[in-house]
């Protein structure tokens, strides 16, 4: 294959990742956005949950700058350009799968912790969300280290740590997600849906989770299934973002989930009381 041929024989597989792309730009905005509420409101948290929260943001940051770059390079940079520079990835692209996979497990292992809370100390749980996320960011990283040492987009469209890794960070998610739904339903606890207490907290189990499993579900079944690869750009792309916004959202809720429990904290006899105030402290 020569050296145009081989330039352009990719091209249209960057497609879904520049649209995904566009979309983490807005997710970017919209954590900045989180993160000034976050240190407004916010100011007296433990210095761990303040240093993880700024490590996060500022890996993210660096994340969108990691993509940025990448873009720019291919289809700006390298727009009818066949020299040798243009026939390799930058080595940001393999920079952002570091980064993605890093502030997942991040985010994932701060999850673990929240399910150890709200299943009142379950450690085969906890513990199994835990190492799961360990595995996928084992995989995220092998990921990583494949593509650097290739720089060829062959490689990197095929890589047979892709499928394995989407697969890890889709059930780690979705762990969580169930997890959060189960033990926070309002069936559960013999309380009323009406009740704005429970409500509350089953909207924070939502942002935590259920929508960034949902895009590594997408991430997985792109991936898997034969002739739809190439969009798995569109969900990777985006599946950093969603981690920090689902953090940050988590956070920040703690705000209204404190007022409804000043005013009113139900008798929830599957959910013991420490667990309903730890959650309003420490979430």
């Amino acid at each position: 294959m020569n050296s145009v041929s081989e330039q352009y024989a990719y091209v249209k597989q960057w497609g879904p990742g520049v649209i995904g792309y566009i979309f983490a730009l807005w997710m970017s905005g919209l954590s900045a956005g989180q993160m000034t509420f976050y240190l407004k409101a916010f100011v007296n948290d433990r210095r761990s949950t303040k240093a993880a929260v700024v490590l996060v943001f500022v890996l993210d940051m660096f994340h969108t700058y990691c993509t940025s770059v990448v873009f720019w390079q291919l289809l700006i940079n390298c727009r009818r350009n066949p020299s040798h520079q243009c026939l390799i990835l930058p080595w940001e692209i393999s920079a952002s799968i570091f980064l993605t996979s890093t502030i997942s497990v991040i985010v994932q292992c701060f999850y673990a912790y929240r399910v150890w809370i709200i299943s009142d100390k379950n450690w085969k749980l906890a513990g199994s969300v835990l190492v799961t996320a360990l595995a996928q960011y084992g995989l995220g990283i092998a990921t990583a280290v494949t593509t650097v040492q290739s720089r060829s987009p062959a490689v990197f469209f095929t890589c047979p740590f892709e499928i394995p890794y989407a697969a890890a960070s889709a059930i780690c998610d979705v762990m969580i997600s169930g997890s959060c739904l189960f033990y926070l339903r309002p069936g559960r606890a013999g309380v009323k849906r009406s009740s704005n207490h429970i409500q509350h907290l089953v909207v924070v189990s939502v942002q935590m989770a259920v929508f960034t499993s949902l895009i590594a579900i997408l991430w997985l079944l792109l991936y898997s299934i034969q002739g739809t690869r190439s969009w798995a750009g569109f969900p990777s792309a985006i599946l950093c973002k969603s981690n920090v916004n689902s953090m940050l959202a988590v956070l920040d809720a703690r705000k209204s989930i404190r007022n409804e429990l000043k005013e009113n904290v139900p008798n929830l006899p599957t959910i013991p009381m420490t667990v309903i105030s730890h959650l309003a402290t420490e979430l």
